[in-house]
């Protein structure tokens, strides 16, 4: 089970990243960070930032549907359009900040972790931060084609949280996204 992806709260993440970084940044560079700040969250606060399905692939863990928005620009049938309104479509690797978006979605807490992942990680290069992942993250498992899902309990797991805790993850992940069923049809 996983914490259901917020595509307002990724859109204005992913450009808060790109505001300290001077405008442009590596898409591996941009999904390691975007993962890290989910792990991050997950540790201290026991939600994500963006939440998402997790994927171990060959370079590392990344958030699928993030990974869908840098390659494709849009989620199939998303009405959220702010995305393309701010970022640039995925070219040589990169994407650009086009504008800000007016800060809707996240929390000042939540731009504390933006703030603590960009000063842990931030000159790293995307090669470095593969690499530290595959070290650090031990929910990721090495594939060498396609993917493997990670489940937010793994993380849980990875990070030393107890049973009891990682079980709340699980639940609580279920809940919410129980929830934003009832209201989304309401």
């Amino acid at each position: 089970m996983n914490f259901r992806f917020q595509i307002g709260k990724a859109t204005e993440t992913v450009c808060a990243f790109l505001e300290r970084t001077g405008g442009e940044i590596n898409t591996l560079k941009l999904a390691k960070l975007v993962y890290l700040l989910d792990r991050l969250s997950i540790d201290r606060r026991g939600i994500p930032v963006v939440g998402g399905d997790y994927l171990s692939m060959r370079n590392g863990p990344v958030t699928s549907e993030l990974l869908d928005l840098i390659n494709a620009g849009r989620l199939a049938g998303e009405q959220d359009n702010t995305w393309e309104q701010c970022i640039t479509d995925r070219l040589n690797h990169e994407v650009k900040l086009v504008r800000m978006p007016p800060r809707r979605f996240l929390s000042d807490a939540d731009l504390e972790l933006i703030d603590e992942i960009w000063a842990q990680h931030g000159k790293r290069d995307q090669w470095q931060l593969r690499d530290w992942c595959h070290v650090h993250c031990g929910e990721w498992t090495p594939v060498t084609r396609g993917c493997a899902p990670i489940a937010v309990e793994r993380i849980g797991q990875a990070l030393g949280k107890p049973p009891e805790a990682v079980a709340r993850l699980a639940r609580e992940a279920a809940e919410l996204n129980l929830l934003d069923d009832i209201f989304a049809s309401a």
